[in-house]
């Protein structure tokens, strides 16, 4: 819980952190005359954030985040209202994590954790109580446990 509250603040925090982008491209990409697209770059011309009003009501409802040459997170506010309910985080290219809200109530409904590209932790609130359980869990560390445990 205390994870998923400190994460949260810090996407919020980053997105709500002025950019220092070395050079901002809008595009209009509905060609209603306002922007509603905004690629920071960095000097050498790498993307350091990318922000998108994809349903043009003015309010931005997608980020990226790039470090290092590489995408590290990606936010959907999927109901704009203003607030990410989905979030992607990548390590190296390939994602390492996945979380919704699917009912826009604030709090995480499913959390997916990748290893090497592979989905091998999913903890979903299987009866609204706010509460993620384990659906299933393949990561390393828990085959290293049950091997453990399995050894005399």
């Amino acid at each position: 819980m205390i994870k998923t509250i400190t994460l949260s603040l810090i996407l919020i925090l980053t997105i709500l952190s002025p950019s220092f982008a070395d050079e901002v491209k809008e595009e209009d990409k509905n060609q209603d005359g306002k922007p509603d697209f905004w690629m920071y770059l960095k000097d050498d011309g790498r993307p350091e954030k990318i922000e998108s009003d994809r349903d043009y009501d003015g309010k931005i409802d997608l980020w990226i985040f790039y470090k290092g040459g590489g995408k590290r997170a990606l936010l959907v506010d999927l109901n704009f209202d203003g607030r990410p309910d989905m979030t992607s985080r990548y390590e190296f290219g390939q994602r390492v994590g996945w979380e919704i809200d699917n009912d826009y109530d604030g709090k995480i409904d499913q959390r997916n954790t990748y290893e090497a590209g592979r989905l091998v932790k999913m903890e979903r609130d299987t009866n609204g109580d706010g509460v993620l359980e384990i659906i299933f869990d393949r990561s390393q560390s828990q085959l290293k446990q049950k091997i453990i445990e399995k050894k005399p």
